[in-house]
């Protein structure tokens, strides 16, 4: 497995992966669930967006890893300078490729850019029934800070 920053043409690979990867793990499809269809979207229709502008805009802090030529996960991060904390983005491992250290070597790899721009402080934030998310996170020395509440209500 090889981990590199990601190029304009992994940005399909990546949002493919994101919609099986990222199954049961967000906002969206929780309100899907429960409300319906936003605007006639799918909830991986938002992740995927979301995700493929941000790829576009800050290709620069993605990572990919790949393994014979295949992207099986990836990792975004973005900075705060003035408040030197880097934020743990939007992050996923191919679910045929999960318990192989995939996702703990893309982990890693964001701290240490983190800290090569000089960052004194990682943050990330995971739903609370992401059980798998939060082990990791804990594995590389995050503890919790606070929890939020999500609430919807339709108009």
């Amino acid at each position: 497995m090889k981990i590199r920053k990601a190029k304009e043409n992994d940005i399909n690979a990546i949002t493919s992966l994101t919609v099986r990867a990222w199954k049961g793990a967000t906002v969206a499809e929780v309100m899907e669930q429960r409300h319906g269809l936003v605007q006639d979207r799918r909830w991986y229709a938002y992740k995927s967006a979301e995700l493929r502008d941000f790829c576009r805009r800050h290709l620069d802090k993605v990572f990919v890893a790949e393994e014979d030529g295949r992207i099986v996960g990836y990792a975004t991060y973005s900075i705060s300078v003035h408040r030197k904390i880097g934020t743990v983005g939007n992050n996923a491992v191919d679910p045929d490729y999960r318990n192989r250290g995939i996702g703990s070597a893309l982990h890693q790899k964001v701290l240490a850019q983190l800290k090569k721009e000089g960052m004194l402080f990682a943050f990330v934030s995971t739903l609370s029934h992401d059980e798998p998310a939060q082990k990791m996170y804990e594995k590389h020395g995050f503890t919790e800070l606070c929890r939020t509440i999500h609430l919807m209500k339709k108009l």
